[in-house]
């Protein structure tokens, strides 16, 4: 019975602990103070536990984390995130059949792609080669899509016997004469074309929809699986009185720090362009 109360004790610490990590603090947080200054200053929730979850960890000789000082806690806590992000990605995607899954989902995003490129691109290509208001705008827009993303237009001359039905049957303009601008404007339709078609009515006809949501529902199984075991087997180890416990807490810390380091760095990159960008609108 006590090693069944002990797990339900820290199932408990589990949930509440990584779930607060991960979310806005709503009662006390801790500001992590770091020997280096950091851009990030990363607060963490600080959640204080029942005194019967309290009294049950120090029953098997395991610290408080009640009474831990603000540099403790931030390893405990780390600790809780890197056991559940260590299970998140490792047991809990086969646990969850998230592997297959994401097979699923490729396997419907060729058919997908093959009916979007056919209806989609085969529309937008039809209402851009229109030789009136409606092809010219958009032709428009095709070329704006070009601009923005930097895509390359690559040109190549359509067979006569095509261009022949789509100028005396269908009243289209010859691709094979347009303009370079005209052209970049009736490839980037046929892309957009394609895309709307992927996203919305290609995924739903093909089943792609569904796959999306079953992965999504198998996310949050498995983040559940891994709070429980992997943030619990972590959150454990992390209150030990021992060396294994200093070491897992050591870890905790330093997984916070790094997080710390790169999004510092992310920062610092974006600050020069953020700059230059200010300094052109003056």
């Amino acid at each position: 019975m006590k090693l069944l109360s002990s797990s339900v004790a820290l199932v408990a610490l589990t949930t509440l602990n990584t779930a607060s990590a991960f979310m806005q603090p709503q009662l006390r947080s801790v500001s992590i103070s770091r020997s280096s200054p950091s851009s990030l200053n990363l607060n963490l929730p600080r959640l204080d536990l029942p005194e019967a979850v309290t009294d049950k960890l120090e029953q098997y000789d395991l610290k408080n984390p009640n009474t831990m000082d603000d540099e403790e806690y931030k390893s405990y806590s780390g600790a809780a995130i890197a056991g559940t992000l260590l299970f998140f990605l490792l047991p809990g995607t086969i646990f969850t059949g998230i592997p297959g899954e994401v097979s699923d989902m490729f396997g419907t995003a060729l058919p997908n792609f093959a009916f979007s490129a056919i209806v989609g691109g085969g529309l937008a290509i039809y209402l851009s080669l229109r030789d009136d208001d409606i092809g010219g705008t958009i032709r428009d827009y095709g070329k704006q899509l070009i601009d923005t993303v930097g895509l390359p237009s690559l040109r190549y001359d359509l067979p006569e016997q095509v261009t022949d039905v789509m100028q005396e049957k269908l009243s289209l303009l010859n691709p094979n004469e347009l303009s370079e601008e005209d052209y970049d404007g009736f490839s980037g339709a046929a892309v957009a074309g394609t895309l709307f078609f992927f996203l919305l009515p290609g995924a739903a006809i093909t089943g792609g929809l569904s796959d999306l949501g079953e992965l999504g529902g198998s996310l949050v199984k498995d983040f559940l699986f891994s709070a429980i075991l992997g943030g619990g087997l972590g959150i454990y180890l992390s209150l030990r009185n021992d060396d294994i416990g200093s070491t897992v807490n050591g870890a905790g810390s330093k997984l916070l720090d790094t997080i710390d380091d790169l999004v510092e760095s992310s920062q610092k990159a974006l600050s020069p362009a953020l700059t230059t960008d200010g300094g052109d609108d003056n």
